[in-house]
């Protein structure tokens, strides 16, 4: 529970409505969907978005030792989830004739391979993929979901934080994450949520767009 998303919700009279899911355990994906959907009444909202954020590095390492059970869940979350959310988001919102994105957090590691990263970099091409090829489909809707991917760059979260405890014998690049840090060169979780935040819904973003953060802000409003 995010107490002050929550006390600022109330402060500004917007309902706010929180539902925690491993979204790494089979079924959670679907049973999420449904608890979210239960919340949204379709002849009152105006527009809708699906954010595809929730992830996992884990695990780093050459991947001919990588845990199998770790592996197993890291692509239900990153992968799995993403295309399950999506369906049930396109299937649920299929007849609203109104603004609807699905916007998937993406990384430069869906182009750049990294040692170690192995699972990371797949996972989040994968997710790129799936921007790609449902755009397509759904530039062929009546009513068509607005899908895109976003690679923000190198955000200061507690992913970070965790890359540059690593283990450099696993993770051969980490002096570089851990020298972008120093230099102050990381981004704001806050600076990304707000151009995702005046950007997202701008009709003219391409449809199955892959877009940097640098590309996403020329679509801010």
């Amino acid at each position: 529970m995010n107490e002050d998303l929550v006390e600022t919700a109330s402060s500004l009279h917007i309902p706010f409505f929180y539902h925690e899911a491993d979204l790494s355990e089979s079924g959670s994906s679907s049973a999420f969907m449904h608890e979210v959907f239960s919340h949204i009444d379709p002849e009152r909202i105006k527009r809708i978005a699906l954010i595809n954020n929730a992830g996992m590095l884990e695990p780093v390492a050459p991947v001919e030792s990588a845990d199998q059970a770790v592996m197993e869940k890291h692509l239900k979350l990153n992968l799995l989830s993403p295309f399950i959310l999506s369906s049930e988001f396109i299937a649920r919102t299929q007849k609203l004739d109104l603004p609807k994105v699905i916007l998937n957090i993406s990384s430069g590691a869906a182009h750049y391979p990294y040692a170690g990263w192995s699972l990371y970099c797949a996972s989040k091409a994968g997710l790129d993929m799936l921007s790609r090829t449902v755009g397509l489909e759904q530039s062929a809707a009546k009513y068509p979901v607005k899908i895109l991917a976003l690679a923000p760059g190198i955000v200061d979260t507690a992913m970070q934080t965790h890359i540059r405890q690593l283990d450099k014998n696993l993770f051969p690049e980490k002096d570089s994450f851990v020298q972008l840090h120093e230099q102050g060169k990381l981004v704001s979780a806050d600076a990304v949520a707000g151009v995702i935040a005046a950007a997202v819904f701008n009709p003219e973003i391409p449809q199955g767009g892959l877009l940097s953060l640098e590309e996403l802000k020329q679509f801010a409003k």
